[in-house]
């Protein structure tokens, strides 16, 4: 029989009971953030439950959730929980075609809504929902954490009755619909039992306690942000503080000071492109300063790495640059941050190395919803850069001869809902997640991923190109903020190129050039060999079949709105090459042309 302990709103409750006094939940309101206590918290879930329960919803029904994050957000996802119920979270940016298919695939009867476009979008679609009975706005039901109907819910008869005592590890938690960059998304069932342990390895990997807050930013419809980013926070008894926007994380995490942060590759690498344009943008002893500190601490941390003995004069030095140049840095994230998690892609080496010598405690980890997410992290004291760590404890990794990363353990899915045929693709009878990634195991057990099989280019030549590593160091140069490479059956390799406005048009005053617009700047002769040479440059360490022989640019950036980034800010490399089709083709017209000729 399980324990309260083995569901993820039974571990949230024990927590609760050990630190009812200690902050769970932070949000800013009147432009500063306030606390909600685990006592509050448990307190809004049970009157979240009992109100949920008087529509009907039990054990099995699926709830919806359609919300930006916010405190409520958890509310409502722990409340369908108690009530055995499953949480079908959605994320706001998707557009109504595919909000129906998930409300009708899912069979979901509930939904809460955060915010008043998101409720218009529902409304239109509400015809082609039949199953769909309630459409609930967050903001209607009135609950005020640490108010006296909250308080007073807590202890309530109704609270108790609605509460399901035989929800166990093995029942279905959620279902998570995939970003679906190929075809019709599909819904991957969790477990309680499968996220539970995900939780309990994350919070031993990282050594989460009480003490640790972190700062929520990146989407609750994912499970890197819910696994990683809440629960482990909430059993581990810590504090998650929300962002005002995604345009005010530097500013919330200022203020929050949190002593962990989960991030995606996009964010950390915007965040060294703003420290670095200034210190760029800086007098020229403060450049100098800034450069000098870096190749010191650099110079250290090289030496640590390869088990050397630093001499004195360097360790003396470190110490005092680390004082009045790196502490700086780390400042600007509050000063507390020991742990940094990268996830959800391959994040840029030469970021990772950056921050780490700059004293933020940088890590990688892997994994896909398909697993909880977390297969593997890095640890503060082992991490080896390039790598996502080694394998959570009770989670196996083995490499199969076409270098596919396979995946078995307590945290790998039930299935996908409705799609037998799917599930049995990617889980094998003996229990072996296919997870599609391609990957090793380096010296000392480290997973190293070095592409996807889906996304690998295969050349009219029959050579194999990973694309990531291809864009990755493209991307490198300052002036190019996004970049996609395309060529499966083509004889080479082309590029749409994203240039980074800000960096374009400071290199244009500078450059003394005039322009009307931003589009006719980059068709700027100047523009374009500036950044032939940033690809140039790039190409020069790749193999000939791998470089890029011909780009074009675009004046807006891939986004979530455009379709062309999922919500962890990963391209849809499919569907940029469907809207830009002609374009991409075009590039390779021109390049018959030249040959011709």
């Amino acid at each position: 029989m399980s324990s309260a302990t083995d569901t993820i709103h039974g571990a949230v409750f024990r927590t609760a009971a050990a630190h009812p006094k200690r902050t769970a939940l932070m949000y800013r309101s009147g432009g500063a953030y306030v606390g909600v206590s685990y006592a509050d918290l448990t307190g809004a879930v049970k009157l979240a439950a009992e109100r949920i329960a008087a529509f009907g919803i039990r054990k099995g029904d699926a709830v919806g959730i359609f919300s930006p994050n916010r405190p409520q957000w958890i509310v409502a996802d722990l409340a369908a929980l108690t009530l055995g119920a499953i949480v079908v979270p959605v994320y706001n940016t998707l557009p109504p075609d595919r909000l129906k298919y998930i409300v009708n695939d899912s069979g979901m009867r509930m939904l809460f809504v955060g915010d008043p476009d998101l409720f218009s979008k529902v409304g239109s679609i509400r015809d082609e929902t039949p199953g769909l009975e309630e459409v609930i706005f967050l903001d209607d039901w009135g609950i005020r954490f640490g108010s006296s109907g909250t308080r007073n819910a807590t202890d309530s008869a109704s609270a108790r009755r609605g509460a399901a005592d035989d929800v166990a590890a093995s029942d279905v938690a959620t279902i998570v619909y995939t970003s679906g960059t190929r075809g019709v998304p599909k819904g991957v069932e969790l477990t309680h039992g499968n996220i539970v342990s995900n939780v309990n390895a994350l919070i031993a990997r990282g050594r989460i306690s009480s003490d640790d807050t972190t700062v929520s930013y990146l989407p609750l419809a994912h499970m890197f942000e819910r696994t990683c980013g809440h629960y482990v926070f909430l059993f581990a008894g810590g504090t998650v503080a929300y962002a005002d926007r995604r345009e005010t994380v530097v500013e919330d995490v200022g203020a929050v000071r949190p002593t962990v942060l989960i991030a995606v590759p996009r964010v950390l690498e915007k965040a060294y492109e703003m420290v670095r344009a200034r210190v760029e943008g800086g007098p020229w002893v403060r450049r100098g300063m800034v450069h000098r500190a870096f190749s010191l601490l650099n110079a250290r941390a090289n030496r640590l790495y390869r088990g050397q003995r630093v001499p004195v004069w360097l360790s003396v030095r470190c110490r005092m640059y680390d004082a009045l140049v790196a502490s700086r840095f780390r400042n600007i994230a509050g000063g507390r941050l020991r742990l940094v998690v990268s996830g959800g892609a391959p994040l840029d080496r030469r970021t990772g190395k950056v921050l780490s010598v700059l004293g933020f405690g940088i890590v990688e980890g892997y994994g896909l919803t398909e697993a909880s997410p977390v297969v593997s992290c890095g640890d503060l004291e082992n991490h080896r850069l390039g790598t996502v760590g080694r394998p959570l404890d009770g989670v196996e990794v083995m490499i199969a001869d076409n270098s596919e990363i396979m995946v078995r353990g307590p945290n790998v899915m039930k299935g996908y809902l409705n799609k037998p045929e799917e599930t049995a693709e990617v889980l094998d009878s003996d229990g072996w997640l296919h997870t599609g990634d391609l990957g090793r195991i380096d010296d000392v057990g480290n997973l190293v991923v070095t592409g996807r099989d889906k996304e690998i280019i295969v050349t009219s030549y029959g050579k194999n190109v990973c694309p990531t590593s291809v864009e990755e160091r493209i991307a490198r140069s300052p002036y190019i903020e996004q970049v996609v490479v395309f060529g499966d059956n083509r004889k080479a390799i082309v590029a749409l190129v994203v240039p980074d406005r800000e960096e374009i048009e400071r290199h244009a005053l500078k450059q003394g050039i005039t322009w009307t617009s931003y589009e006719t700047l980059i068709e700027h002769y100047a523009v374009m060999e500036l950044l032939n040479a940033e690809i140039e440059r790039a190409n020069a360490d790749a193999a000939s079949f791998e470089r890029v022989v011909a780009f074009s640019l675009l004046p807006d950036p891939f986004t979530q709105e455009n379709r062309m980034l999922t919500p962890t800010l990963k391209t849809r490399r499919q569907t940029i090459g469907e809207i830009h089709a002609a374009l991409i083709e075009k590039l390779y017209e021109e390049l018959e042309a030249k040959v011709a000729h």
